[in-house]
């Protein structure tokens, strides 16, 4: 299957249309156990590479997952990525948990912090991020954050958080919120093992502008937050619900990559990683990936999805003669025209902003068709073009 069969998603947008940003962050997550994927990732399109996940011992004293960092690092640093331990996860054992709990306490806060610091300036690295989740975040949480912070600052360190996608936990005051350089939004799980009985997308489109609309209602500003994405689905096909990777997905058949859903197995294909790294180029400060090892590597790689949009310029206000297409008129009425100029089919889809799904096309090389847009509200649009020669996204306006 080629790369203009696409599965339509939902797009609602600020004004701002797509502009991308100085500094836009790519954080991708690595874990340690798979460190074996080392040398099949393309670090030149990561900005931030954080190696999860580090926790205590009963000494207080780190290790990320008993593995060798050092690798990790330096191939990171070949690319100019800055490099971060995520410390914590969300799935502790019960020696990590008994470690955190012990460590956190406000006698054992500084000495724990104190080995955080030198661990972090051991290994040369950029800052750590906070990922404890759900049941490991209690009361003790912010005043660690507080003072990990002054610490991270003192030695001129980063320190960034992993948070739910729409729920903030109570615990979090506002002062430890606004403590964090950025926060990495977990815009996933929406369902999942733990929900049987409620298949469907764990990581859809909307949740994404939910997130980010629950976040800055927190009082977090759009500089500080990054748009997670997931590299992995999950199955319901069968009773026991599973996880599964991209890659292992897309080795099946290539054409799952251009899709979200094959049967009960729900996911993220290229198309809407492509949309939500859009999205995040317009509304925030990045984009975050849990997790790099489970991508494909090879041309259907997420990474790469990603990585195309953020190196582009992925917008054109019309009036406008693309390589691709030539759309007209703009504003346009009860039709829509759209004339194929490469030497491929295209791939159409028209998207609302009020987060609608309007249409999906084909295009054959050289055709004109008229879009049916009798029906739509007046309002803003976007027209994603997609080919084998690239692909090009227009702002187009119904009156």
């Amino acid at each position: 299957m080629h790369r203009f069969l696409l599965f339509l998603c939902l797009i609602p947008l600020s004004s701002s249309f797509l502009q991308a940003q100085d500094g836009f962050k790519v954080v991708g997550y690595l874990p340690y156990y798979r460190f074996s994927y080392l040398n099949q990732i393309d670090f030149s399109q990561l900005t931030h590479l954080n190696l999860a996940f580090a926790n205590p011992d009963l000494t207080g004293q780190l290790s990320v997952g008993g593995q060798d960092i050092v690798p990790a690092i330096q191939l990171a640093r070949q690319h100019g990525v800055s490099v971060m331990a995520s410390l914590a996860g969300g799935g502790l054992t019960d020696e990590w948990e008994e470690a955190w709990n012990y460590w956190m306490q406000p006698d054992k806060r500084s000495a724990y912090i104190h080995n955080i610091v030198a661990y972090t300036l051991a290994y040369e690295l950029d800052g750590v991020d906070l990922d404890l989740e759900w049941g490991y975040v209690n009361s003790l949480y912010s005043p660690f954050v507080l003072e990990l912070r002054d610490s991270m600052t003192a030695n001129g360190l980063l320190l960034t958080a992993a948070l739910p996608g729409t729920h903030r936990y109570p615990q979090i005051t506002d002062e430890a919120l606004a403590a964090f350089d950025w926060i990495n939004m977990m815009v996933y799980d929406l369902t999942g093992p733990w929900a049987p009985n409620t298949p469907g997308p764990h990581s859809p489109y909307y949740f994404a502008v939910n997130a980010i609309n629950y976040w800055r209602a927190q009082g977090v500003p759009s500089d500080k937050l990054t748009l997670g994405v997931p590299f992995y689905g999950y199955d319901f096909s069968t009773t026991t619900v599973s996880s599964f990777t991209y890659r292992t997905l897309v080795s099946q058949d290539p054409a799952y990559a251009y899709v979200d859903q094959v049967g009960m197995k729900f996911y993220n294909g290229i198309p809407t990683i492509q949309l939500k790294t859009e999205l995040a180029l317009a509304e925030v400060s990045g984009i975050m990936i849990w997790e790099i090892g489970q991508d494909a590597y090879n041309d259907l790689s997420l990474l790469n999805a990603i990585n195309e949009v953020v190196q582009a310029t992925p917008v054109r206000d019309l009036p406008a003669q693309a390589p691709l297409a030539h759309v007209y008129p703009n504003p346009f009425g009860d039709e829509l025209a759209v004339e194929n100029r490469s030497g491929s089919p295209l791939g159409l889809r028209l998207l609302s902003l009020d987060g609608r799904p309007v249409g999906q096309y084909t295009l054959q090389p050289g055709a004109l068709h008229w879009l049916n847009t009798a029906s739509l509200a007046p309002g803003f649009y976007l027209l994603q073009v997609v080919g084998e020669q690239g692909r090009e996204v227009y702002r187009v306006v119904h009156r």
